[in-house]
């Protein structure tokens, strides 16, 4: 069986590394797997740049041309937007590698041409990571739900005309996906329900695989030296939370969590605690909350995010509207705990006050006293941090997904037969 991923990068970036670790995974189980990127960083022999040098040149500049159609709207920073409309010839290379399945990964930011994915000439199996797939655009719809029709009037265009950029981008997809051997896999149960109910996807089949995680790179390690490798202090419960753009997407929830923390800096709990941010910069003009905060900056080394994990208390994901929530297993992998909102893809993580908190969605009140569950539940010795590493280990260790993935692509090419 051999299997080409087709993602723009290998290891830059939270989608592209568990696109990465799959397919090590996959490699591990005998599967002829290999990656073509736009940028390759890693040393994988089995991953290769796209082959034509003009290819690799055109497909650094397609992020910014891509944006061109936006700039007539006013635009709202609701969500990340993807065109896609710059052509290319990716049949030529996919050819040339004449895999038996084609497997698509995070392709937007001008990446894939909508109209690529009728050049392919085997079965294409994509993994759904957010919503752009069925969207006339954006990657998350904040709740818009245009897209179970055929988008127009799009709210973050701030349009109130049926045929504008969302419903052009709309029917590019329908036009150049109608009738695809095409297999769609959302990270999650939200994220596949959203899927089916689109009039994009609802005629094809969609199975549900979870994200995975290497459980070699994020590993519990002791709290002590976890907390002195990030200079962080031992006496204080430490809370942790991180995304790319944490301070600034407004999608990741940062303005509910800092009214949560403000509820908690009115308690007795206040001087206990450190808020530890990582994904951003400081972004200066926070309010004040009541509770210590510290901005360590980008961290993309793994190993030693994987260490301020460990030498947190809890970690606290509050995002909006997440497909899954990457950030959620990385944690728990770490033996921390977590406490999201209600909603989305952490619904198929998190059980409710067994082994994190799921909060009432967008309610800081109810954030503030999921992040007091988990500290009150670690100090009474209920092992809580064994039980969040074990639920990773049995349903997002790469190892389980990527045998997931070998069987519903023997399934494909035996339908395909």
């Amino acid at each position: 069986m051999k299997v080409l991923h087709l993602s723009k990068f290998d290891i830059d970036g939270g989608a592209a590394r568990g696109s990465f670790w799959l397919h090590e995974a996959l490699k591990a189980r005998g599967v002829d797997s290999s990656m073509m990127v736009a940028r390759k960083l890693s040393d994988d022999d089995a991953t290769i740049p796209l082959p034509s040098p003009v290819a690799r040149f055109t497909a650094r500049l397609r992020g910014r041309f891509d944006e061109l159609p936006l700039r007539p709207y006013a635009k709202t920073d609701e969500s990340y937007w993807s065109v896609n409309w710059l052509p290319a010839q990716f049949g030529r290379f996919v050819r040339r590698a004449a895999p038996d399945i084609l497997h698509l990964h995070w392709v937007g930011a001008g990446f894939l041409p909508v109209s690529a994915l009728k050049q392919f000439n085997c079965p294409v199996v994509w993994t759904l990571r957010d919503m752009w797939g069925f969207t006339g655009g954006c990657h998350y719809t904040a709740g818009c739900e245009r897209y179970r029709g055929a988008c127009g009037a799009c709210p973050q265009l701030r349009s109130t005309n049926d045929d504008d950029l969302s419903r052009t981008i709309w029917q590019s997809k329908q036009k150049h996906w109608k009738g695809l051997d095409l297999s769609l896999v959302p990270i999650s149960d939200w994220l596949g329900n959203c899927a089916r109910e689109s009039a994009l996807f609802s005629p094809f089949p969609i199975e549900v695989i979870p994200n995975g995680l290497d459980l070699d790179h994020f590993r519990p390690s002791d709290q002590v030296q976890a907390r002195r490798a990030w200079d962080l202090p031992a006496d204080k419960k430490i809370i942790v939370y991180g995304a790319v753009k944490a301070t600034q997407d407004r999608r990741k929830g940062f303005p509910e969590l800092l009214a949560a923390l403000k509820k908690l800096g009115q308690t007795e709990a206040a001087s206990d605690l450190l808020l530890v941010v990582f994904g951003d910069l400081n972004p200066g003009d926070v309010p004040d909350t009541g509770i210590e905060t510290r901005y360590v900056g980008y961290v993309d080394d793994d190993r030693k995010l994987s260490l301020l994990y460990s030498a947190a208390d809890a970690a606290v994901m509050p995002s909006l509207q997440e497909a899954f929530g990457k950030t959620i297993i990385e944690a728990m992998a770490c033996g921390t705990p977590v406490v999201a909102f209600g909603s989305g893809g952490p619904l198929d993580i998190i059980e409710h006050q067994v082994d994190g908190y799921l909060a009432e969605p967008h309610c800081p009140s109810d954030l503030a006293r999921g992040i007091m569950w988990c500290l009150g539940a670690l100090k009474s010795g209920c092992n809580l941090n064994e039980r969040v590493r074990a639920k990773v280990e049995a349903e997002f260790d790469i190892g389980v997904v990527a045998d997931r993935y070998r069987d519903l692509y023997e399934r494909i090419l035996t339908r395909a037969a």
